[in-house]
């Protein structure tokens, strides 16, 4: 009997402690966290660089739209594979007011600091598609592919904006948010 109820509570230990590990772990070692994390303000053009939270922003008839320029660099364990673009909140506890994310890629990424208007910019580019934030998982798809050939050896940049009328999340930059998984 002393040793069935060990048994049994040692399968419920480590049972509850997989449930209530954080979604990153579940993640293999297929992933890129951001390089460097920046906040782009619609305005006036202003870039805050490596920032230690991204946020997506924008609130009905305000003059701020505010958005996220994620850089990764794609090391040479990317070659010859499949990346995916992804966005996730680990924490169920974070806020959300609006629930949908558009994606684009940059066609070149921010190197420092910008008071406005004028180089450097957002430098958005094509449309990968929406996404649903959701606190406590991972962002759902609701149109577009955000799967692309892997650029290894190069860092690209990606841009994450608000949608609708009102739209506000912010998340630990590194930790939640923007993460690239490949195959």
């Amino acid at each position: 009997m002393k040793f069935s109820t060990t048994i049994a509570t040692a399968i419920l230990g480590f049972s509850s402690s997989i449930l209530a590990a954080p979604v990153t772990q579940a993640r293999d070692n297929s992933h890129l966290i951001p390089d460097v994390t920046s906040l782009y303000h619609g305005y006036g053009g202003k870039i805050e660089y490596a920032v230690p939270k991204g946020k997506v922003s924008r609130v009905q008839s305000g003059n701020d739209d505010i958005s996220t320029l994620v850089t990764f660099y794609f090391g040479s364990a990317t070659q010859g594979k499949t990346c995916q673009f992804n966005f996730e909140l680990n924490d169920p506890g974070y806020v959300i007011n609006g629930d949908n994310i558009d994606v684009f890629r940059s066609s070149q990424y921010p190197t420092s600091n910008s008071p406005g208007w004028g180089p450097p910019s957002n430098y958005r580019d094509v449309q990968l598609g929406r996404m649903k934030v959701v606190a406590g998982g991972s962002a759902v798809p609701q149109w577009g592919s955000f799967q692309f050939p892997c650029p290894t050896g190069q860092s690209k940049g990606f841009e994450v904006t608000p949608t609708g009328d009102k739209m506000s999340v912010e998340w630990v930059a590194g930790v939640d948010g923007p993460w690239i998984s490949y195959w």
